[in-house]
Order: structure tokens, then C-alpha cells, then sequence
């Protein structure tokens, strides 16, 4: 079941995600990430009902609320109401340069293989990209970013670890990611960051925000071990 309304001008589809979520996307044509990180900084500055998250994924928006949802037509008309002049305000992206030690890189041989590139090769070109931070997931502070060279992409490993270590920075398929916290995972992993994204005793928790810019650039094993600690990316 779906409904449909408007925002900014662009048609979104509207649907419901569980007793208190909605998810709106927008129509195939205007699906850009993008307008994804446009709407969602736009719904921030709106008074909505019980409104208390909004997370972007890729082609989506999730809306949570506190409340229970009523039908699909009602809360079209709650979001339009409120977005009522609301107007887009301009934001400059952060930007933000995050050391890898690329010696601390778990599946090089695998990589390699795949790219037909040598080590040396492959960070040149992971370090050589300007990431977009397209949403954040599967846990707490984990970072997808678009923006990978497509020579070196990679698919995920066929037998997953059941533990990657805080700070991994990997990649799967087009994608690179960082993992915030020690986890299961199936990335082929490059290297670590020391830097910390997700610390739940701070406001805001992690210190990036999906639409934000991200450039690597390579330390030493002994560089990491110095600045290993709970820091925040700068």
C-alpha cells in the first residue's frame, strides 16, 4: 500500500514501514542521491507531529515518529502541511580527511587478483577519489561512500569474518566503507583508520553526516598506533 505527495516540487512515493515509520522515494526519474541529502536536510528545518528521526538511505527517507501512524492520506497531509514555508536552505558540505593505514589491509592478495592492480596501485587510486557519504548503516556509525573507482571495485568476500576490527576500511562491489565499531562483516578489507565515528556518549554520536565529503590519505603502521585512541574524525 502506498500514497503519493509533494515536496519541493518533486513527486515522492509514500509508504508505510512499520506501526510508527513511513518511507517516502522519490519518482525513478528524479532518483539522485543527491536530492536524497537535499529533502532530508529540508525535513529538518519542518514541524512535523512526533517526528523524532529521519534516515537516508540510498533512493529513500525513513520517517520515525513516537506515535502511531494513522493512514497513508492523513500523514501525506501532516508532511505537506508542515513543509509549509519551509524553504531549502543552502548548505556547504563538511568535508573531512581520514588517515588509513593501509599495512593493516586484511584481503590484499585478494584484491590484487581481482583488479589485476599491484598494492601500491590500488591505494593510489582508493586515495585518489573524493567520497560522498551516501547514508550510514548496517550498524552505528558505518559509513557507505559513493564515489569508488570503478577499476578497483571488488565484490564482497564469499565466507564473511565474524569479526572485523573497529576503524576497517573496506570495499564491496563500487562501494567503500568504514566500519565504526567491531562487527561481523564480508567487506574486502584495504586497511584502518584510527579515527572513532560512533560514540554514544557524545551529541551529536558520530561526528559525519550522510552528504558529507570524505578524502583518504595513507599512514604507517607506527602513525596509527600513535593517534589510536577514541578521537573524532576532523
Amino acid at each position: 500500500m502506498s500514497g503519493s505527495l509533494q515536496i519541493n516540487g518533486i513527486d515522492w512515493e509514500l509508504s508505510i514501514l512499520g506501526e510508527r515509520a513511513l518511507v517516502i522515494k522519490p519518482t525513478r526519474d528524479h532518483s539522485k542521491l543527491s536530492l536524497i541529502h537535499e529533502t532530508a536536510a529540508f525535513l529538518e528545518n519542518a514541524d512535523f507531529p512526533g517526528l523524532t528521526d529521519i534516515i537516508t538511505a540510498y533512493d529513500s527517507i525513513a520517517l520515525i515518529f513516537d506515535r502511531l501512524l494513522e493512514d497513508l492520506d492523513s500523514e501525506a497531509e501532516k508532511i505537506e502541511s508542515g513543509l509549509k514555508g519551509i524553504r531549502a536552505a543552502k548548505t556547504t558540505p563538511k568535508k573531512h580527511r581520514i588517515p588509513v593505514c593501509y599495512e593493516l589491509g586484511l584481503d590484499w592478495e585478494t584484491m590484487e587478483e581481482h583488479t589485476g592492480f599491484d598494492r601500491q596501485e590500488i591505494i593510489k587510486k582508493h586515495k585518489a577519489s573524493e567520497y560522498v557519504i551516501a547514508m550510514m548503516g548496517f550498524i552505528p556509525g558505518f559509513l557507505y561512500l559513493e564515489g569508488l573507482n570503478d577499476s578497483i571495485s571488488c565484490p564482497r568476500r564469499s565466507n564473511p569474518r565474524t569479526r572485523i576490527p573497529k576503524g576497517s576500511v573496506g570495499i564491496a562491489g563500487n562501494q567503500t566503507g568504514v566500519y565504526s565499531l567491531e562487527s561481523p562483516g564480508g567487506w574486502q578489507i584495504i586497511g584502518r583508520t584510527p579515527y572513532s565515528f560512533f560514540d554514544i556518549t557524545k551529541e551529536p554520536p558520530c561526528p559525519v553526516s550522510p552528504g558529507d565529503r570524505v578524502e583518504f590519505y595513507a599512514i604507517s603502521e607506527a602513525e596509527f598506533k600513535e593517534l589510536q585512541s577514541d578521537r573524532e574524525v576532523t
